[in-house]
């Protein structure tokens, strides 16, 4: 069965830079013979390779093709005969437009190339993915080629694309800096795929589209060390679209079996299965932000342009990725109806880093690298008890210049009350060093039930959660507060023009040990409120605290 995987060819393992000058011969050797095993297998027969060679089955070659386009002059003049031949647009003859006349489609009506699923209703889900990428996500189509294939069209072509590929697209003409034209290649048939037939033309489809989408109108980016965005957003792209159609999920196995490795990671499966991320953040924020991260891309690394993104809609990097990470918790016999991810019941069971028999006082020392979340599972037979400790490193700098190295982290647990430990209940008291700063925090599951998220290496909850808070997915809005020994406090809200949309007295809860202003997001006449940032003013006899929040209706 063929999958979407990213090549481990030596190349890859590297992330290096897309300029030619960096690449060693040897290194374009293993893109040369990468390319050449797929579109011109006869010219593999009897040659024996100086060096081990392996590459596997890509769903999407498109960064294959970047790289070889990209390094094209830096190839020697035989190999840039054969690569020019494969990078040139297929030769087809036959051709016509989609219904709403987006794309122009050309194959061949006889031989292998042929389309073995029926083209008319591939032709209708091209038009569907133009409408929801333009719609949706209010991105602009793709750059004109110049009448290339025959006209101003964005053109599809369909042949055996051989390798077990899904598909892939081609950078063609550059404009601007780091931006190019394409065109986009997909297979004839899927036999033997993951998913087979036009749902696999489908998904393909979507997921391409988004491939020319950004490398025409933001930046071509694959062989910077940040092609997992590309990966990941064109992978979540193929859901939003084509949601009935599960091929994403092959890939998440790989992804939950190994959260501890940084999401910033090149050349893995894993970053297929990151397509969940998007679909996260979709479900937090909306379409926008993922079009902000693309816009934010332009002028900075990815990881920068994800936390960036995060901040302009009200949050940040650290409380979003463990907050994911919860979502990733509640999955397959775990899964909450109407909570989380919409198709958690067919993800896999996320894979704890440790799993470790509860004694008191016990020190546990692991790594994780930045990025990451890394759930930590302790089993207490003697009551029956299971907590989940999920921590999370969220270490942006690091994760963009070192993303395979790994840091240490410990906790310890007790089963007592200890000055500096987080009471989680009455059994079980966890410290954290606060050494670790602002991009370490956890979140503790008891029993499967979310006791605490988000605390910093503290212990302590300072922001407002969940943010931005969502009438679809929850019922409360807490917020922290430090009052000193008042239990009532005056509690307000503004909109971001200052007008008073609600007032109150509050008594405060308390959520082990810390007090806060539980809310449930709605007027003096219980209406919900707009979408969009509110400013909140708590005022007790002692002191006056003012913060802000995101609201998404």
């Amino acid at each position: 069965m063929f999958t979407k995987i990213s090549f481990f060819f030596l190349l890859l393992a590297l992330s290096l830079s897309a300029g030619a000058q960096q690449l060693s011969s040897r290194q374009l050797d293993s893109l040369y013979y990468s390319v050449v095993r797929i579109k011109r297998p006869e010219l593999m027969r009897d040659i024996n390779l100086p060096f081990n060679f392996t590459s596997k089955h890509l769903k999407s070659a498109t960064s294959l093709f970047n790289a070889i386009r990209i390094n094209l002059r830096a190839f020697s003049k035989k190999q840039q005969i054969v690569l020019q031949g494969i990078l040139d647009r297929p030769m087809t003859d036959t051709s016509f437009f989609s219904p709403n006349g987006f794309f122009k489609i050309h194959f061949n009506a006889s031989g292998i190339d042929t389309p073995t699923y029926n083209i008319h209703l591939f032709a209708e889900a091209l038009d569907s993915v133009y409408n929801f990428a333009v719609k949706n996500f209010g991105y602009s189509p793709p750059p004109s080629d110049n009448d290339l294939g025959g006209d101003n069209k964005y053109d599809i072509y369909i042949e055996n694309t051989g390798g077990g590929i899904y598909g892939y697209t081609v950078p063609e003409t550059q404009i601007g800096s780091e931006r190019y034209t394409a065109y986009t290649v997909i297979n004839n048939d899927f036999t033997g795929f993951y998913t087979t037939g036009i749902d696999a033309a489908r998904v393909t489809a979507a997921h391409e589209f988004a491939h020319a989408i950004h490398l025409g109108n933001y930046i071509n980016r694959f062989f910077s060390g940040d092609e997992f965005i590309y990966e990941l957003s064109a992978t979540a792209m193929e859901y939003f679209v084509f949601n009935t159609v599960k091929d994403y999920l092959q890939y998440l196995p790989a992804y939950f079996s190994n959260t501890q490795n940084s999401m910033g990671v090149n050349g893995t499966i894993e970053e297929f299965a990151l397509g969940i991320w998007d679909i996260y953040q979709k479900n937090r924020f909306g379409f926008g932000i993922i079009r902000k991260e693309w816009e934010l891309l332009t002028q900075m690394r990815a990881m920068d342009a994800i936390n960036n993104a995060i901040q302009q809609f009200g949050s940040s990097f650290g409380v979003e990725l463990n907050n994911f990470g919860t979502w990733m918790y509640f999955t397959n016999y775990r899964t909450i109806p109407g909570q989380y991810f919409d198709d958690a019941s067919y993800y896999p069971l996320v894979k704890s880093i440790a799993r470790i028999n509860y004694q008191p006082d016990s020190n546990i020392q692991l790594e994780t690298s930045p990025a990451s979340n890394s759930f930590i599972t302790i089993t207490n037979p003697s009551i029956n008890d299971t907590l989940v400790i999920i921590i999370t490193n969220s270490d942006i700098q690091n994760a963009i210049n070192n993303t395979n190295s790994s840091y240490p982290f410990s906790f310890i647990i007790y089963d007592r009350p200890v000055n500096g430990a987080v009471k989680i209940n009455d059994n079980y008291f966890i410290e954290f060093p606060s050494s670790y700063g602002v991009n370490w925090s956890a979140s503790e599951i008891l029993n499967n039930l979310v006791i605490q998220a988000g605390k910093n290496s503290a212990g302590q909850i300072s922001y407002s959660f969940p943010s931005p808070f969502s009438y679809t997915k929850d019922a409360f809005l807490y917020i922290p507060v430090t009052s000193g020994n008042n239990s009532n406090v005056q509690f307000n809200v503004y909109s971001i023009d200052m007008d008073l949309v609600y007032s109150s007295n509050q008594t405060l809860n308390y959520i082990n040990g810390q007090k806060v202003i539980k809310w449930n997001g709605r007027n003096g006449n219980y209406n919900k409120l707009a979408t969009g940032v509110y400013i909140y003013s708590i005022k007790s006899e002692s002191s006056q605290v003012t913060g802000k929040f995101v609201i998404i209706n």
